[in-house]
């Protein structure tokens, strides 16, 4: 017989700290990461404007098209609700709980 477990409103008011400090230190990586996404791709256009790189180097676009989705899927929190309708579906299957 399966049993499912239920979160206990309890422990996650104890560990409310703890989530706004993760959510504190996640917010931050991800505004260090945009500015680096931004300064790479900057520092790629004024090279590319002074004719030291081309503007069709498709393995630069392809990993700043990767990176951004990456960024923007963290910042956005659409990480956090795939994993949870991950989740919801190995419940589904039989592998959850």
């Amino acid at each position: 017989m399966k049993k499912m477990y239920t979160v206990d409103p309890g422990v996650v008011d104890d560990l409310n700290w703890l989530l706004i400090l993760a959510g504190a230190a996640g917010t931050i990586l991800c505004v260090l990461a945009l500015a680096y996404w931004l300064i790479r791709f900057f520092a790629f256009l004024l090279s590319a404007s002074r004719g030291a790189k081309s503007l069709k180097d498709t393995t630069f676009w392809k990993r700043m098209a990767v990176a951004l989705g990456l960024i923007l899927l963290f910042m956005t929190g659409s990480v956090f609700t795939l994993l949870s309708q991950f989740y919801d579906y190995m419940g589904i299957w039989g592998w959850g709980g």
